[in-house]
């Protein structure tokens, strides 16, 4: 059941991943807690919490702002999620069963819909849900949490650079052919499809921030 803490985190971490509070904003409990009409307790613990899913960072004596990512901080996360997955996927084709297939099959029905409308939200949306089914198969909530952390970071990223041309077509094609494969029980073939799926789209991400005018300058 969520509690008004958990409320306070979940506005928070959207006013963020949206960009409504842009990276590099200094968060403060007095302003924050002025804006969202609450008190300093809960703020606090959502800004420790989000400083562990990388959105925040907290110096000493300076504060707490909305993260700044580098492109090589872009590489670091896509590298660990790559690691991840690779260690995931084999034990979700293990344990997949022909009832988890439907589930999946019909959250991403959802995905392909949004991608065709190129509704890049509802996409987001509806392939985080995907990937959370997915993984959760794989019966290693640790490893799967890793993941879940840092959805969040993908979608604050994803809201201020984009998609690249034709890249939510290849998404979609790219879960057509991971249903393909954990049908056929193919645990080699759908770890490579997860792990090229993770790197194209850091390789999306790094080309649109490093055409931004700030990441040339850097």
């Amino acid at each position: 059941m969520a509690t008004a803490e958990d409320a306070v985190i979940a506005q928070l971490r959207r006013l963020i991943v949206e960009g409504v509070l842009p990276p590099g904003a200094k968060l403060t409990v007095a302003a924050l807690s002025a804006r969202l009409g609450v008190s300093a307790t809960p703020l606090r613990a959502a800004l420790r919490l989000l400083e562990g899913e990388g959105l925040v960072e907290a110096h000493p004596h300076r504060g707490a702002r909305v993260r700044v990512l580098a492109p090589q901080d872009i590489r670091n996360l896509y590298r660990l999620r790559g690691t991840v997955l690779a260690l995931l996927v084999p034990d979700v084709v293990r344990h997949v069963s022909d009832a988890d297939l439907e589930v999946l099959e019909a959250i991403d029905a959802r995905f392909q819909a949004a991608a065709r409308a190129g509704d890049g939200p509802a996409a987001m949306e509806a392939n985080a849900q995907f990937h959370a089914a997915l993984l959760a198969l794989a019966r290693n909530p640790d490893a799967a949490a890793v993941m879940a952390r840092s959805w969040a970071l993908v979608e604050a990223l994803r809201f201020r650079l984009g998609f690249g041309p034709g890249r939510l077509a290849r998404s979609v094609e790219s879960h057509r052919a991971l249903l393909a494969a954990l049908r056929a029980r193919d645990a080699a073939r759908a770890t490579a499809l997860m792990v090229a799926s993770s790197d194209n789209a850091m390789a999306d991400l790094l080309e649109r921030a490093l055409a931004m005018p700030q990441a040339r300058a850097g």
